[in-house]
């Protein structure tokens, strides 16, 4: 039964994937029977250093990470044109060079060894008097604040922001709809690396299904409403799983001053033919501005919660990260789900911060807070540490910006190695021409 609704769901995804691209195909043909006059080409590019030191952190494993200090030159590339009035074509192109300072082994991404694509796209735009739009391709995808999607590559987490796949966007007069069909092969063709063909973006074949409501008019009501389901074949070891997650974002602003935001998660599915999934996510923010004082400070608390599994089922309580494998909300923290990269899950992370604006062009924010975890880790407690980040960002002028950021962590009695410090220092310089 549970085989036959699986490949009932999968092969209904495939035939919404194959019916969006014979739709875009057709209006495609459509719009170029009227040609647009206005024929645009714009390009634009930057590039980024990026100097890190990490320091032995604790991660899920039971050991530390070894120190790795490094710096990476990355050139990006954007271009844009404007074909027709509803066809627009986007390419998003980088290359990095990476030198490692420290385990020079791991340096397996070297200067024009790979160019990977964060854009590759073809966009209809405006079809039916304005009511629809159609990307088909290689495209970006942000939703909220990334929790559950954002980026493609989890290996190395600035490697490619981009998803494979259809979106059609729905313009509604009190909600917006995003209809999405996403495939991310373990060798994708869109990854040009003649020498480490072994570093795909991911670990194992994925594909999902997303849709995504973004409420325009009701302030009582959710701002955004999703449905997202996804297929990951066997990896670490594990065998297929399939899951459903369905969640909410709820923002409201009770004064002028104060504004609260709210995301609740559930999700639900199976690996194989006999284990069941379950997880859960919740992240409440609330702030407070204070925008007429000098530096226009800002106070906001928080509590980050990912359910974790229990071994004394047989059902796997762990969140799942869909397509959030990227750092979130803290740099360090991504590196402790290893040998899971970036496999944000059973965490209960409550913090407390400021950010302030001494100047325009400049912003400081320091976040402190405890990190339990609901389940036990490998050092018998529950207690993962204690995390301060402070971010320093700064315009130094209309084409070139730095963000210094530090993370400093007392690893608690989840780890086998407690009341250890550890840190991470990030210097990012971008430039843009």
């Amino acid at each position: 039964m549970r085989n036959t609704l699986r490949n009932n769901v999968l092969r209904g995804v495939g035939f919404s994937l194959r019916s969006m691209l014979s739709l875009a195909c057709y209006w495609s043909l459509v719009a170029n029977a009227d040609p647009y006059q206005g024929e645009q080409l714009n390009i634009d590019g930057d590039i980024r250093l990026k100097l890190a030191a990490i320091d032995e952190i604790p991660v899920d494993a039971g050991v530390r990470l070894p120190e790795l200090n490094y710096s990476t030159v990355v050139t990006s590339l954007w271009a844009s044109w404007q074909q027709t009035e509803n066809i627009r074509y986007k390419v998003w192109l980088k290359t990095e060079f990476r030198n490692y300072v420290t385990n020079q082994q791991v340096n397996n991404y070297r200067f024009l060894d790979e160019f990977a694509f964060h854009e590759l796209s073809v966009e209809y735009s405006n079809l039916f008097d304005g009511l629809v739009d159609v990307k088909v391709g290689r495209f970006p995808l942000y939703y909220g604040n990334g929790l559950l999607i954002l980026e493609s590559s989890p290996l190395d987490a600035e490697r490619s922001y981009g998803f494979n796949g259809i979106k059609t966007h729905f313009r509604f007069e009190h909600f917006d709809l995003d209809l999405i069909g996403i495939y991310a092969p373990r060798e994708d063709e869109l990854l040009i690396n003649n020498k480490h063909k072994d570093n795909g973006f991911v670990e194992s074949d994925e594909e999902g299904f997303v849709a995504y409501m973004i409420n325009k008019t009701h302030p009582w009501l959710p701002k955004d409403l999703y449905y997202m389901y996804k297929h990951e074949a066997p990896r670490f070891g594990k065998e297929d799983i399939y899951f459903h997650t369905v969640g909410f974002i709820w923002e409201t602003q009770p004064t002028d001053n104060m504004s609260t935001h709210w995301e609740l998660a559930q999700q639900r599915g199976h690996r194989g033919g006999d284990v069941d999934t379950r997880g859960w996510l919740s992240d409440i923010i609330l702030t407070y501005k204070l925008g007429s004082r000098a530096w226009r400070p800002e106070f906001y608390a928080g509590n980050y919660f990912l359910s974790g599994d229990d071994p004394s089922t047989q059902t796997e309580e762990n969140w799942h990260g869909l397509w959030a494998r990227w750092p979130q909300y803290s740099y360090l923290m991504a590196w402790q789900f290893i040998p899971k990269i970036g496999e944000w899950s059973n965490i209960n992370w409550t913090r407390v911060g400021a950010r302030v604006y001494p100047r325009d062009g400049t912003s400081f924010e320091v976040n402190v807070g405890p990190i339990a975890a609901p389940e036990k880790g490998l050092g018998g407690g529950n207690e993962r540490g204690n995390l301060m980040i402070m971010i320093l960002r700064q315009q130094l002028s209309q084409k070139l910006s730095v963000m210094a950021r530090a993370e400093i962590f007392e690893a608690g009695d989840f780890h086998p190695d407690e009341n250890s410090m550890s840190w991470l220092l990030r210097l990012d310089f971008q430039y843009g021409f």
